[in-house]
Formats: structure tokens, C-alpha cells, sequence
């Protein structure tokens, strides 16, 4: 585990995680955004250490399910094209079957008919 000091509301808190410091800055600026967004006063704001990170770690949380969506969305696009793909390949194997039954029926129809003819 590595110290990192990072800096809320112009406070610098000195934290320890395994996470790239980057990231936890960019938590803690998205933090800061929000608490800016639903907040009134423009003054420096003094959070106590452990609820500062447990709101690190419920941002983390909701970072890793954000991201975790995206690939389940992502994979399920793929999916579904490749569903298509497979459906209009099959659709477009089944008309040119059909199409070739088709002549295939008529033929047999004919001879059926002649058939029938000559036995008159």
C-alpha cells in the first residue's frame, strides 16, 4: 500500500490505498463536483477522515459498476450483432433454398402433369 495526499475542498487528506493515484484523484474530483452541485456555500469544507473515505469508497464502488455496465453493454451490442449476422445469413441460405426448391417443385409439378397426360 502506498500514502497518497489528496487534495478536497482545499484540505489535503493523506490516505493509503493500492489504487493508482490518478484514479483516486479523478474520484475525488467527481466528489467534489457533486458536493458542489447540491451545495449552497462557496466556503472550504471540513470533511472528517473516515467520512471522507467511505465517500471515496462508495464513488469507487459506483466507478466499478459504471465501468462493469459498460462492458456488459458493450459485449451485449456484440452479441446481438453477431445474433443478426447469423439470422441474416441463415434467412438469406433459406430464400435461396427455397427459390431453388421452388423451380425444383415446378419441374416435378410439370412432369407430374405430363405424366398424368399420357396416361389418358
Amino acid at each position: 500500500m502506498k500514502r497518497l495526499k489528496i487534495r478536497f475542498f482545499d484540505i489535503d487528506y493523506v490516505i493509503k490505498t493500492d489504487a493508482e493515484e490518478d484514479y483516486v484523484k479523478n474520484i475525488a474530483s467527481y466528489l467534489e463536483e457533486k458536493v458542489r452541485e447540491v451545495s449552497t456555500q462557496e466556503t472550504t469544507m471540513v470533511v472528517p477522515r473516515s467520512i471522507f473515505l467511505a465517500m471515496l469508497k462508495i464513488t469507487d464502488d459506483y466507478f466499478k459498476v459504471e465501468r462493469d455496465f459498460e462492458e456488459f453493454k458493450d459485449r451485449a451490442e456484440d452479441r446481438s450483432k453477431r445474433l443478426v449476422q447469423i439470422l441474416e445469413s441463415s434467412l438469406k441460405e433459406n430464400e435461396s433454398l427455397s427459390s431453388g426448391e421452388g423451380i425444383r417443385r415446378e419441374e416435378l409439378g410439370r412432369e407430374d402433369l405430363e405424366d398424368s397426360f399420357k396416361h389418358r
